[in-house]
């Protein structure tokens, strides 16, 4: 895949000595996605009818971003379950709202009901919780904007991440 990064933690005189460290390659990819999904305002922005098309061409953005870093990076499992799942959220907005978000249009779907703005409801629901675990795990700061669609936080007895999916330490 690609070779393993390292940092300088510390440095010694008079021989001239440093001190080093493997970095967290797990860490700097999910930094990496984090800071990606931050400007996709399709998680976030507030959206119109006739948005569906921008909507449906982010959502893929997302998915071929997420497919990249899985293919040119090695990671553990749970991140790489993390990320399956976040593409598996687009892909499934993806396929209902079709290639040009066709089946969105102005329709409504049953009862009345706004499918883009429920698919869009559920892709935004997967992708914070899936943000939010790894967010927790990897100790990264969520920008205010993608942070309004993270569920609310745990309390501090709650701090354990072992019962989101992927993250279970199995």
């Amino acid at each position: 895949m690609g070779r393993i990064p390292y940092e300088v933690t510390g440095v010694s005189t008079p021989l001239f000595g440093i001190q080093w460290q493997k970095t967290s390659t797990d860490r700097r990819i999910a930094r990496e996605v984090i800071v990606f999904l931050e400007d996709r305002r399709l998680l976030f922005g507030d959206r119109h009818v006739e948005d569906e098309g921008h909507c449906v061409r982010s959502a893929l953005q997302i998915r071929a971003f997420l497919t990249e870093q899985l293919k040119r990076h090695e990671m553990g499992r749970e991140l790489s379950t993390a990320l399956k799942a976040m593409r598996a959220a687009c892909r499934q907005f993806v396929d209902v709202a079709g290639p040009q978000g066709e089946n969105f249009g102005y329709r409504m779907g049953p009862i009345g009901a706004n499918r883009f703005g429920l698919a869009l409801g559920d892709l935004r629901s997967q992708m914070g919780f899936y943000v939010a675990a790894i967010a927790t795990q990897y100790k990264i700061e969520v920008d205010d904007d993608l942070a309004t669609i993270l569920p609310p936080p745990p309390e501090d007895e709650d701090e354990d991440v072992s019962w989101f999916p992927g993250f279970g330490g199995e």
